[in-house]
């Protein structure tokens, strides 16, 4: 069940190589990743029914969490793929790329989604970190798809920043083998988490304590946390439309699991709170940057970067919590948010396509009147983006902050709700700048096509939609085993 989650993208991605219509090359995007969301549903039931799943003598190894994990890695990279084949169809139309780099960007991204699926398959931890290698490989020659110099910079500076990020994680890798192999010299130790966490109380704390370190500054690099996030605006605003869907969707949160496979590790080992402190810190800190610069950006996927990043920082605060509930929240509200923030870059790329750019000042007010469909669409998501019932973000803020209360952590709840208002404020004011209102004399809108990416939205906005009132059984069972690994539960 495991190896062909890992095998479908690939090998859409090997046959992207051969084919040359570019219907055909979207459509072969889309059958993989409906077969890997298929394969993800029998991998929950499997995990369900057995507690973890592993192949290849535990090469491959899969619990509630890694479980979880590919069912959003496949929901947003589906949507991704049907997106994605009008988008480039128009790009190519209006010359804004050039067909070989279409060609590019669908042998590319099955193989961005094959490493994301590797990084939380992987029993291995150096699997592990260059899986995430790989990602941050394809990723990067995605966000300079569009060879132009902005695109270039944004590219240089991910790859400097992630390069730099994943070279401290390796770092933070090799102290826990250091740790793992001091009291046991005379072996070598297994690699696999499933052994390591079996010993977590015969590792060195104190090389755990530094390889934590080093794994969280690295890996919270490449999930964007503050104030390693520097690379994040720049790489999903210059990106195409489709790119910073799974960058901000999926991506972040790839990284942000395997900190949080650290954490675990740490947290069996240390028995304290040495790591949440860190997950505490950095998550208030990365919620209360983003909303001021979500309030002063001028260009529309810039601010919707920010409001990753705050997103980004509740998850990390819900978890240092270290409370069932608030962990329980934030597993909810990293899927809630896997849902809603691809459907405002689509809408986003319909914007840019239409106006020819993402600058508030030239969108001008009034794009309801030019394209009401995407704007209905980008106005639900954004209501569910800043926390409104009866969204599900309503319903995993709430439960972070009422765990937090329950557990009378009440000074960081307040935090969470103050940095939450600021965030809703910003976005809101931001976005109802050019969605209402009326169009200006003399403004016009080239090339609208009302109905162009619908699909896809309305997808993923009718799968917030329910899941917002309606959680099956199975999901709930799932997040709940998910949460209780995360708090170290037997």
């Amino acid at each position: 069940m495991l190896t062909p989650i890992l095998i479908v993208p690939v090998l859409a991605s090997l046959l992207c190589l051969v084919v040359r219509p570019p219907r055909v090359m979207a459509a072969l995007g889309v059958l993989a990743f409906s077969a890997t969301l298929g394969l993800g549903i029998v991998l929950v039931q499997q995990v369900l029914a057995r507690g973890v799943v592993t192949e290849w003598h535990e090469f491959l190894c899969a619990d509630a969490l890694s479980a979880w994990m590919v069912l959003l890695i496949s929901v947003v990279s589906l949507a991704t793929s049907i997106y994605a084949g009008g988008y480039f169809r128009r790009e190519v139309a209006a010359g804004a790329i050039t067909p070989g780099r279409v060609r590019e960007f669908f042998v590319l991204t099955p193989l961005f989604g094959a490493g994301m699926f590797l990084v939380v398959l992987a029993n291995n931890l150096g699997v592990m970190w260059a899986a995430l290698e790989g990602t941050a490989l394809s990723s990067v020659l995605l966000v300079a798809l569009y060879n132009r110099r902005n695109s270039l910079e944004a590219a240089w500076k991910y790859v400097i920043l992630g390069s730099l990020g994943l070279a401290l994680a390796l770092m933070g890798t090799v102290l826990v083998y250091a740790a793992a192999s001091k009291n046991n010299p005379q072996s070598l130790p297994s690699f696999n988490w499933s052994y390591l966490m079996s010993v977590a109380g015969q590792l060195d704390p104190h090389l755990l304590k530094l390889a934590f370190v080093f794994a969280f500054i690295g890996y919270g690099t490449k999930a964007g946390l503050a104030p390693m996030h520097t690379w994040l605006p720049d790489a999903h605003s210059e990106a195409p439309s489709p790119t910073s869907a799974m960058l901000s969707g999926v991506s972040l949160k790839i990284a942000l699991y395997a900190l949080l496979r650290f954490h675990i590790l740490t947290t069996a080992c240390l028995d304290s709170g040495f790591s949440r402190y860190f997950l505490l810190g950095f998550g208030l800190f990365s919620m209360f940057l983003a909303a001021p610069f979500i309030l002063v950006q001028r260009n529309l996927k810039r601010m919707l970067a920010y409001s990753s990043l705050e997103h980004i920082g509740l998850i990390c605060t819900g978890i240092a919590m270290n409370s069932p509930v608030t962990i329980f929240g934030a597993l909810l509200h990293m899927g809630y948010h896997a849902l809603t923030k691809p459907v405002l870059f689509f809408a986003a790329g319909n914007i840019h396509q239409t106006f020819h750019s993402l600058e508030f000042r030239v969108i001008g007010p009034g794009v309801v009147k030019v394209l009401p469909v995407t704007v209905l669409l980008m106005g639900l998501a954004a209501l569910a983006a800043i926390g409104l019932p009866p969204f599900g973000l309503f319903l995993s803020e709430l439960t972070v902050i009422s765990g937090g209360l329950a557990t009378h952590q009440t000074t960081v709840s307040v935090l969470i709700l103050v940095a939450l208002l600021a965030s809703f404020c910003g976005i809101l004011q931001q976005l109802t700048r050019i969605l209402l209102g009326a169009r200006k004399p003399g403004d016009r809108a080239s090339d609208a096509r009302r109905m162009d990416g619908v699909p896809a939205m309305a997808m993923l906005m009718g799968g917030l939609l329910l899941f917002s009132v309606w959680l099956p059984a199975p999901l709930l069972e799932l997040l709940h085993r998910a949460a209780a690994i995360i708090g170290g539960a037997p």
